[in-house]
């Protein structure tokens, strides 16, 4: 068997086990496993840096004479971009060809739907659809946006690929191409790289490249070049290569793009020639730099990445775009430093935590490299499920998984004896696991803003943690119920036939049973039984219907996909829901939250469970809020201040009835207050 094909293999199995946990096992058919396959691509095109929060949304009609089809989105905020990528997926058992005419004419589909949505929105398409949400959102942005690019993966190997020429205009939409066939996704993940290498050519500029100051000593194993780049050149590259040249690393999430800074547009546009004074210039990594004859001219890069100064890249390019800045008189300093393959995953995030000065990257954006990851990594690899015939996979490095099966061997039984071992269906990414902590801790609002966002939250909100840190058993245990958790509802909601917007329903039913218990369901059962109980499912299915109708009633005439990325969204859940019922079963088997509270309504428990939650720092916090504010009356303020000294001792002693009730509104008030940026 050649190597294609066994990633063929490897990479259908992620499909039907992906297909598996949405619900979907019982259906094999193509449309389904084509679904699947959307999904797990967009998840690696998101780490990529290729796509940011992407949308998976099928929507096509190829019945008609001029056929269109989607089957999922990007809109970057601040990329000016739109992505629309279009999947070209084959059922069968061998590897397959896509032709070049089969790749023209999956873009022309794509373009079709483009044109339609740009055109038309979403007239015609019932407003409780997610087709709806993605063509409202392109026709409501499409003067925000001035470039879409058409992204074709399939599982087929291309036989051509010349998507790079092809350039066209669409009004005052620029089109670009790009093809993820099965050859490029192959190389992409057994490289352990979540990105094609930025090839940058410098040789078509005036001197024929970029003079530059090369410092060399192959003893220190690395090499340097410092130059200063026209701020035209490094606008023409973030407009051909976009937030791709800004990843920090093959694992890791560097949101450099933020808001342009008032300071640097100002500069830009007032003072242009003082820019290079002014500015603190830009950290680059590559894998190669090309030198001409006599060493001070660099005519190319390979595997560029710029590692520090994204802001000062997307500033220029937005303020050029937008702003209409002249960059003439624009220069920027910047540092090239050539990192040996083998030394790339140690030096790069070193490069990039101490020569980032001007937006300090924190370990966050170190993504995998950070200590909690590790040391789940670490307990995960030494936990057996209950039984002892299996274990969970933490897929700590983007393709680990398919890295540590293909090393077991290329026999079939081998692989089954992995896989039986870690089976896919027990596969949780960090970005996974950051989504079901997110929807645990109550917030489906940033869940449902896409994969980045939601791990910078999750990220950012970890506890400190040194290195050498693991979870305690209890602590591993706990994380992966709340997998088993997420995982399980959604598989409830395919059953229940609940289709458009089902991942945003399964992320607030999750995050409204966590908040309606306090918390109090005991995920270490569902680690004992690797499933939920009987009581559990009912009050789910009950719930999960009804969470669905209370999302899009409470959308409104909004784009209902972009209202469940606020706040405010579950809020309104929150607030319609406080007379649902949880079932005597499931009450009855809810975590105490002590033994002082025997025979008390489940209320006081779930009141008291509420104000543990909360830690000291937060409770003092909330002390200090309420009296400078004016919004807590005086006695309020007393029960902030006892539940914080409380909290400072451990919880050794706990709230009174009274307290927890009280504890419970002071705590509304606070984050009503406060709502989630």
């Amino acid at each position: 068997m050649n190597e294609l094909q066994r990633f063929h293999d490897e990479l259908m199995a992620d499909v039907i086990a992906e297909a598996t946990s949405a619900g979907e096992g019982g259906r094999t058919g193509a449309a389904f496993k084509e679904n699947a396959f959307t999904r797990i691509l967009l998840g690696d095109l998101e780490a990529a840096g290729v796509l940011e929060s992407p949308v998976p949304c099928f929507f096509a009609n190829t019945a008609v004479r001029l056929p269109y089809k989607v089957n999922g989105y990007s809109l970057p905020d601040e990329d000016g971009r739109l992505d629309i990528v279009i999947a070209d997926f084959r059922p069968d058992d061998s590897v397959q060809k896509v032709t070049a005419a089969e790749i023209d004419r999956s873009f022309k589909r794509a373009m079709r739907f483009f044109s339609m949505a740009v055109e038309q929105g979403p007239q015609g398409v019932d407003p409780g659809h997610e087709e709806h949400s993605m063509l409202s959102e392109i026709f409501g942005k499409r003067l925000e946006f001035d470039r879409v690019q058409l992204i074709l993966i399939s599982n087929a190997q291309a036989v051509q690929r010349k998507e790079k020429e092809r350039r066209e205009e669409h009004g005052r939409h620029q089109i670009g191409y790009e093809i993820w066939d099965l050859e490029r996704l192959r190389r992409f993940r057994s490289s352990g790289a979540t990105h094609e290498p930025v090839e940058v050519d410098f040789q078509g500029l005036p001197d024929g490249g970029i003079r530059c100051v090369p410092v060399s000593d192959r003893t220190l194993g690395y090499q340097t070049c410092v130059a200063i780049l026209p701020g035209q050149v490094l606008y023409d590259m973030y407009e051909e290569h976009g937030a791709r040249l800004l990843e920090l690393n093959v694992r890791s999430y560097l949101q450099a793009r933020g808001k342009i800074n008032k300071e640097i547009l100002e500069t830009l546009l007032l003072k242009p020639q003082l820019f290079l004074a002014y500015n603190n210039g830009i950290t680059i990594v590559a894998e190669q730099i090309h030198l001409d004859r006599s060493g001070s001219l660099i005519t190319g890069v390979q595997g560029l990445q710029i590692v520090n100064g994204g802001q000062t890249t997307a500033s220029i390019h937005r303020a050029c775009k937008d702003s209409k800045a002249d960059l003439t008189h624009v220069f920027v300093q910047a540092k090239f430093t050539v990192v040996p393959a083998d030394q790339f995953e140690v030096m790069v995030p070193e490069i990039s935590r101490l020569s980032n000065t001007q937006n300090k990257v924190s370990t966050v954006d170190l993504g995998a490299n950070h200590a909690f990851h590790i040391g789940v990594e670490r307990v995960a690899r030494k936990t057996w499920v209950p039984g002892e015939q299996s274990m969970w996979f933490y897929e700590r490095a983007r393709g680990a998984y398919q890295t540590e099966r293909s090393r077991t061997g290329t026999t079939r039984a081998k692989r089954a004896t992995f896989e039986k071992k870690f089976p896919a269906s027990q596969r949780v990414t960090k970005e996974d696991l950051a989504r079901y902590c997110n929807a645990w801790d109550r917030l489906p609002h940033v869940v449902s803003r896409g994969g980045q966002k939601n791990f910078e939250r999750f990220m950012n909100g970890l506890k400190k943690v040194d290195k050498g840190w693991e979870p305690t058993k209890d602590e591993f245990r706990t994380l992966i119920g709340r997998a088993i958790l997420f995982q399980k509802t959604r598989q409830l909601a395919r059953s229940l036939g609940i289709k458009a917007f089902g991942i945003n329903i399964v992320t607030y039913t999750v995050a409204l049973l966590a908040d309606r218990t306090a918390r109090r369901i005991d995920l270490g059962a569902i680690w004992d039984r690797q499933d939920l109980s009987p009581a559990l499912q009912r009050q789910l299915a009950n719930w999960l219907p009804r969470v669905g109708q209370e999302l899009l009633r409470s959308a409104g005439s909004r784009n209902p996909g972009e209202w469940f990325k606020s706040e405010q969204c579950w809020q309104e859940l929150r607030a319609v829901s406080t007379d649902w019922k949880l079932s005597g079963q499931l009450s009855a088997g809810l975590c105490s939250v002590g033994a002082e509270y025997t025979g008390v309504s489940d209320d006081v428990q779930s009141n008291v469970a509420r104000c543990l939650l909360v830690s000291a720092e937060k409770w003092f916090k909330i002390q200090l809020w309420g009296s400078e504010s004016g919004e807590l009356k005086s006695w309020q303020i007393g029960v902030a201040n006892t539940l914080g000294g409380y909290a400072a001792q451990g919880w050794t002693k706990k709230p009174s009835e009274k307290q927890a009730k009280h504890g419970v509104v002071i705590l509304e008030l606070f984050e009503r207050a406060h709502p989630d940026p």
